[in-house]
């Protein structure tokens, strides 16, 4: 099973592992109280070494989470193999990637 984990820093929240089918659930119940509270405004991705389209889709929705609390948020150091998913789904206008 793979896994991921998440480490804020500031306004900056850490992202380690791998963001597939198997990590996103988990992942989004550990960091939705994060978002509800105090949404961070930077989500580093440097530490990802898989990802797929649940990955991305998380991105989407933590998105949606800062978003509903009327702040923005940006998404850095984003592997190449999420961005391949990213422009493919036609996402690289929504999402707000460095």
């Amino acid at each position: 099973m793979a896994t991921a984990t998440t480490e804020r820093e500031g306004d900056t929240l850490r992202v380690q592992g791998d963001l597939d089918f198997d990590s996103v659930a988990t992942l989004w119940n550990e960091t939705e109280p994060l978002f509800d509270s105090n949404p961070p405004a930077r989500i580093d991705l440097q530490g990802v070494r898989h990802a797929n389209s649940a990955g991305v889709a998380l991105l989407v929705a933590w998105l949606g989470q800062v978003q509903r609390h009327r702040k923005s948020v940006i998404f850095v150091n984003t592997p190449a193999q999420m961005r391949a998913i990213i422009e493919v789904a036609d996402l690289d206008t929504v999402l707000p990637l460095a």
